[in-house]
């Protein structure tokens, strides 16, 4: 069974699909941290993006749970410490705006949730990678609540940020997201909207 959460970045979804995941006794599966980790690839390798999408399309990418916990392996290494670097958020967004990217991890997720039963979040999941999902959820919520909670993330890592500069960082983040030409941030057919704010 597939259950897909979608909605912008800070929206909510990871810490919703953690929790009915565990009540399903169902896996979560946190399908950014697949470009998470091809950005995590390209930052350890020091390739620019746009002269090796061929090479970055072809990477063997693999995700494995281990003690319930998602691992994500690009060519046989396991960046799943590193997902959550500043510098890989930023790279993975610019990473999945290329078409053979997305489809190397759209064939990922496709081929694990063959033979699982998921909790799956994204921001294209119930509308393009599995729009015969069973169910269909899509998480809603203000810029200031977002930034508030990622402005207390980040305080809790000891960054010191502004407010105001994560609030832009969201307005630009959502803009490339909602305005991307493949498969871009919608609310997927016959999905429920809830207002996470």
């Amino acid at each position: 069974m597939i259950v897909s959460i979608d909605g912008p970045a800070g929206s909510g979804k990871s810490t919703v699909a953690d929790i009915l995941a565990n009540k399903l006794n169902f896996m979560h599966f946190n399908s950014g941290s697949l470009y998470r980790a091809v950005a995590c690839y390209l930052i350890a390798n020091n390739l620019k993006m746009d002269e090796n999408v061929d090479l970055l399309s072809k990477l063997d990418l693999k995700v494995e749970f281990i003690d319930g916990v998602q691992h994500v392996f690009a060519n046989g290494t396991d960046f799943t410490s590193h997902l959550r670097d500043n510098e890989v958020s930023s790279a993975s967004s610019y990473v999945s705006k290329f078409k053979p990217i997305r489809q190397l991890v759209d064939d990922c997720q496709r081929k694990f949730v063959s033979n699982n039963n998921v909790v799956i979040e994204g921001r294209d999941i119930g509308s393009f990678v599995f729009p015969n999902a069973e169910f269909k959820f899509y998480l809603d919520c203000s810029v200031e609540v977002r930034a508030e909670r990622r402005l207390k993330e980040e305080q809790a890592k000891g960054t010191n940020i502004d407010i105001e500069e994560i609030k832009s960082q969201i307005i630009e983040r959502d803009k490339r997201d909602k305005e991307r030409p493949i498969a871009p941030l919608v609310v997927p057919k016959n999905a429920t909207i809830i207002n996470s704010t």
